[in-house]
This record gives structure tokens, C-alpha cells and sequence, in this order.
């Protein structure tokens, strides 16, 4: 079993409920598409061009039977055609792996690993590959110190890798040899090294990132001392500097706590959107509420709810709609899924 579960159990209080509730979801609607190839959880899609044209890539991620074997597949989606198809394996097995587009290549960056002690081997390896239907992996410069569960977003050439979790302990190989981390982390493809920007005000992995004219937006997520948190923050980069936004709303549907932890997010037509995620308390379960945010008023209104709830999801903007990707329908490691839904206004 995936063991964060009872440790989040163990040690986060749930947070106090003191924002107004939000509004019955009346707005945009969800259609499902074509399942992804297997069912698969913990993933960090990101958009690609294939044959000049916008499409999906999924790298890794934990799929589903014994004890949640991790996988090295990735996986591409044609939403012209509502088709998926396998691409060039990763060289190794990973979960929770960030993938980044930039510059014609599609970069793999940090995540987990399985060891002979656990699955939660914590990695700094960063690969790269061009072609995701024929090319092959290369190595690119490592980050620093291993990293994952962060929040991992490209803006102007640049990827940006905000927050997440860092290692603690020596052996490296359960998740509890991590702790959350603010570090802020900036991968320069041109020449190929990583340097230091702001750090992230509030520490916390499981939270999701989507960059909307020229910010990056910080979304929620939750730290392992309290569990899910609210907080929502933006970094400006021309200025290197963070600023605090108006936090996620009340949940529609209780007892879910404020804050979604392994939510996703992306930004379409001028507003940041948010779905899904988990808590974890006495009944624990899966989010389904979807929330819009508007940078001009600084605030958040509630969505369409997702037909399909799910945590450890991607999510991923393209011309004809938001697209939410896998993850598990339960809390943990319960009812990974292969879904797909667009979602459009």
C-alpha cells in the first residue's frame, strides 16, 4: 500500500473551515474521452506538438496491482482524433515525474523511483527527448538536490521547479524521508544549468501550478505537518517576487477540508482553473469540485464539479478545452483510473 496515507493520518490536523461557502457549480460542462492506455495515478502531464499539431504526453505515474507498480511508459493523446498511443519508454521507473515543453524538446524532471527499501526513492535526474514517438532520452543537467511533488511549469524558455518535497533522510525510500520544501529552482535549456530564484513563501507539495500572462500561479496543495492548505500564491518573474491571492474556497461537499491536496490546474481564456484532489481524516476522500479564479478581481468562483472526482490527475489546456488526465478515483492509492475529460465554458 502506499503508505503517505496513514502518515498524513497520523500527524495533520484537519484545517479550519473560515471562508464563506462557495456557490452551487452551474457553470461550463464535461465530456469524456477516449481512456488513456491503462489506469495510472501520481502523473504530471504536460501539452506537446506532434506533427505540428497540439496534443498530450504522460510519462510514468504508478499503475495499478500488487504493490502499485511504477511505471517507465509514457503515452501520447490526439485530441482531433480521441486516440491514445504509447511513445518512447522512460530509461528507468518513475512516479510523480514533471514534464516540461520547451524549445522542441519535452523534459523529464525529478519524481520517485523504486529501490530495494520502498518506492519512494527521491531522484534530481532531469532527461529530455525530442521526438516522443521515435526519439530517444538524453541526459540533461540534474537538478541540484532531488526533488518532487513539486510544482513545475514552463514560462519564456524557461522551467520553473517550486516547491514540492526534499529529502531528510539517508536512506531515501519511504515517504517519510521527505519533507516539504520552498525551494525554487530555474532550468535554463540554453545553457543547460539551474539557478536560484525567490523561494516559495509557503512550503507544501500537491499543489498545482498554470502560468496565465506572463504570472505563476501557486495552487493549494498541502504540507505534511497540517495537512491541506488554501493558500494560493503567484510569483511575478520579470520582478522575482512572490505575492499572496485570495486562497481556495470552502468545499461544496463536506466534510472535505479547505485546500486540495494532488489537485491540477491550468489557465484558459484569461482565468486560472483548478480540479480534484484528496484529503485525508476520519473520512477521507476525493474532491470533485472544479473552481475558476480571475486575476482581475482576485477571486474564485466554483465550476462545473468534475463528473469523474480524482486526485494525483494532470490537467492540460488545448485549443478545444481542458483536458483532466487519469488519476485515482479514491484517496491514496484507491481506484486508479485511465480517465479522460475535456472541459470547456
Amino acid at each position: 500500500m502506499l503508505n503517505r496515507r496513514n502518515f498524513l493520518l497520523s500527524g495533520a490536523a484537519m484545517l479550519a473551515v473560515s471562508a464563506a461557502r462557495a456557490s452551487s457549480p452551474n457553470h461550463g460542462q464535461w465530456v469524456a474521452r477516449a481512456d488513456m492506455p491503462f489506469a495510472v495515478q501520481e502523473i504530471y502531464p504536460t501539452s506537446v506538438m506532434i506533427n505540428g499539431q497540439p496534443a498530450i504526453m504522460n510519462a510514468g505515474g504508478f499503475r495499478t496491482g500488487g504493490d502499485f507498480p511504477v511505471t517507465n511508459e509514457t503515452t501520447l493523446y490526439n485530441p482531433v482524433a480521441d486516440r491514445w498511443r504509447h511513445g518512447v519508454a522512460l530509461p528507468f521507473q518513475r512516479h510523480h515525474i514533471a514534464l516540461a515543453s520547451v524549445d522542441d524538446h519535452i523534459y523529464a524532471i525529478g519524481g520517485y523511483g523504486p529501490s530495494d527499501g520502498g518506492l519512494w526513492n527521491m531522484r534530481s535526474e532531469v532527461i529530455r527527448i525530442k521526438d516522443p514517438e521515435k526519439g530517444e532520452w538524453q541526459a540533461a543537467s540534474a537538478l541540484p538536490t532531488p526533488q518532487a511533488e513539486a510544482m513545475c511549469v514552463a514560462h519564456n524558455g524557461l522551467i520553473h521547479m517550486i516547491g514540492g518535497r526534499k529529502v531528510i533522510a539517508e536512506k531515501n525510500q519511504k515517504w517519510q524521508d521527505h519533507v516539504d520544501t520552498n525551494a525554487h529552482w530555474v532550468f535554463d535549456p540554453l545553457t543547460q544549468s539551474w539557478s536560484k530564484r525567490a523561494p516559495l513563501p509557503t512550503a507544501r507539495n500537491s499543489g498545482a501550478v498554470a502560468e496565465l500572462n506572463g504570472t505563476i500561479y501557486v495552487l493549494s496543495g498541502r504540507t505534511v505537518a497540517a495537512g491541506n492548505t488554501p493558500v494560493c500564491e503567484v510569483y511575478d518573474p520579470d520582478e522575482d517576487r512572490w505575492r499572496t491571492i485570495a486562497p481556495l474556497p470552502v468545499p461544496i461537499r463536506q466534510p472535505a477540508p479547505q485546500g486540495q491536496g494532488g489537485l491540477a490546474a491550468a489557465a484558459r481564456g484569461g482565468k486560472v482553473y483548478c480540479f480534484g484532489g484528496e484529503w485525508f481524516s476520519e473520512k477521507s476522500g476525493v474532491y470533485a469540485d472544479s473552481w475558476e479564479y480571475d486575476p482581475s478581481a482576485d477571486s474564485w468562483r466554483a465550476v462545473a464539479a468534475m463528473p469523474r472526482p480524482r486526485h494525483g490527475l494532470g490537467a492540460v489546456n488545448l485549443p478545444d478545452g481542458i483536458y483532466t488526465i487519469g488519476g485515482a478515483t479514491g484517496p491514496g492509492g484507491e481506484g486508479n483510473s485511465p480517465f479522460i475529460d475535456r472541459f470547456t465554458l
